[in-house]
């Protein structure tokens, strides 16, 4: 209550960011304002009693009441400018409060749709993957990013049971400022839990000034009217481009998610986003058997993301790039070639970073924590040349050609979190994505191109850009490494929940 009517008159009280009956959960905090406002002509003074009802909820179920997130989705839109597509409305322009924690990302809510389910965007660029072959014209049901979105990317999510089956809109568009309403002319007959942005949308919500510019490059799910093998993609800057199918640019998953399901903690800020279902508490127990693809995990004092779990332990990969001075600048002497030369296919830099002084720097020099990490087979196969027709992320993942033993390794094209880290574009959500805090770094993958006239090309391999995007560059170029390891089965978590800014603890 806010009683006012206590003399002086000329002083009031007012609360911001709190409202009466508004929810507060067990471990959560709530942060609001008590605002004195003072329009008194002479020195004036008021006693002020400020005191705190509340009243403990009773479960149902066993479960607190929560909030859903089409409630909070609703809010967003009565507060926003908004525009409809496909029967559904949606967000638009620059938004700071649609940000939800779910299944190790960090997605923005983009809408209500027409079922009633909420569309959510990955912040980041989750991988990079070619679209399909050169020259090939494909469909978006037979490209290879359909197949790693719904064959690869979604098999690893824990709370899949909440998304909601949808066609993806496929057209083919001719003009990069299209802003269609309706899917009329759909190339699309599948069904699939996972999909990709189309370029109408991004231009509905404000293309280059909206939320869904994350300052990389990334594939829509719109063909190139004019182009029989060419595809939509959002540059850097925010605007609508068309390339060649062969091109590797990066992925931002879309998915549908239940309209009821809860929203347990989060004001939908960055640094505060909302949170689905049962995430607001610690957890304890395995690694390996408690943490999802995409979670943040402390290890000697630096975090690392979740790529995948298996039987020998959980692969982690670092959310920054390897810095000899752990200044955070990433200088000439941070960075390495894939090989000594342009002449010959060995991964010299799979040699140096399971050296002693890079395992050194790997451990903080912890022989604790240097117990934690287990030696490992990698693998730094070959992926497609232009000339070559091998394109299918599968054929790279599946490889087993060129084996190194050792306790470190990189990232491969197509794997989970080969793109650059929403928090490192972002320096942990403390100032607004940005490609200059990215640097580009070398996966393991090679370069496959035919090595007779009249195709000849000097040896490469594929790296990540700044951008977001996997290209190939000559293996004696410097560039960036972000380490890859993987920890033993038996390591344990000991606090954290497995967010940005609460990393699992081992």
């Amino acid at each position: 209550e806010r009683i006012n009517n206590v003399e002086p008159s000329c002083i009031t009280i007012s609360v911001l960011n709190h409202e009466i009956k508004d929810l507060v959960y067990p471990q959560d905090t709530k942060d609001f304002q008590i605002k004195v406002t003072s329009t008194c002509t002479t020195l004036s003074s008021k006693e002020i009693e400020i005191y705190f009802k509340y009243d403990k909820q009773e479960t149902q179920g066993g479960v607190m009441p929560s909030t859903t997130i089409s409630d909070k989705t609703n809010k967003l839109l009565a507060a926003s400018t908004t525009y409809n597509y496909m029967d559904g409305r949606y967000l638009s322009g620059a938004q700071t409060n649609n940000y939800v924690w779910f299944d190790g990302f960090l997605w923005r809510i983009m809408g209500i749709n027409k079922d009633g389910s909420v569309r959510m965007i990955t912040e980041e660029n989750v991988t990079a993957i070619p679209w399909k072959e050169i020259y090939a014209e494909s469909s978006y049901d037979t490209s290879y990013i359909n197949d790693w979105l719904n064959n690869y990317f979604y098999p690893k999510l824990k709370d899949k049971n909440l998304l909601v089956n949808a066609t993806w809109c496929s057209e083919k568009v001719k003009e990069s400022g299209s802003s269609q309403t309706t899917c009329a002319n759909n190339l699309s007959t599948q069904s699939n839990p996972v999909g990709l942005l189309s370029l109408d949308e991004f231009n509905l919500a404000n293309a280059a000034s909206s939320y869904l510019n994350n300052r990389q490059t990334y594939f829509f799910s719109t063909l190139n009217g004019y182009g029989s093998a060419s595809v939509w993609y959002a540059n850097r800057g925010g605007y609508p481009n068309a390339n060649d199918t062969d091109n590797a640019y990066g992925v931002r998953p879309v998915i549908m998610i239940s309209s009821d399901t809860n929203i347990t903690g989060g004001n939908g800020s960055i640094t505060d986003p909302y949170v689905i279902e049962d995430k607001t508490i610690n957890i304890t127990g395995s690694l390996n058997s408690n943490s999802y693809v995409g979670e943040y995990v402390t290890y000697a004092g630096r975090n690392y993301r979740v790529v995948e779990t298996n039987e020998s332990g959980t692969k982690l990969i670092l959310d920054g790039y390897y810095d000899a001075n752990n200044d955070g600048i990433i200088e000439e002497i941070d960075k390495f070639p894939y090989n000594s030369d342009d002449t010959g296919w060995e991964c010299m830099l799979c040699t140096t970073i399971n050296e002693e002084s890079f395992v050194n720097w790997i451990t903080n020099n912890d022989a604790f924590d240097a117990m934690k990490l287990i030696g490992t087979t990698w693998y730094s196969g070959s992926y497609f040349g232009k000339f070559s027709g091998v394109y299918d992320y599968k054929e790279n993942l599946s490889s087993t050609e060129n084996p190194y033993e050792g306790r470190v390794g990189l990232i491969r094209v197509g794997e989970m979190l080969s793109g650059q880290s929403e928090t490192i574009l972002s320096k942990n959500h403390t100032v607004a994505n940005d490609i200059n805090n990215a640097v580009s770094y070398w996966t393991s993958t090679q370069n496959n191109p035919f090595m007779t006239s009249p195709f000849y090309q000097p040896a490469n391999s594929w790296y990540v850009n700044d951008e977001g995007y996997g290209f190939t560059n000559g293996l004696s170029t410097m560039l960036g490494v972000r380490p890859v390891i993987m920890i033993s089965s038996s390591t344990t978590i000991t606090g954290g929940n497995g967010t940005p800014n609460s990393p699992y603890q081992i």
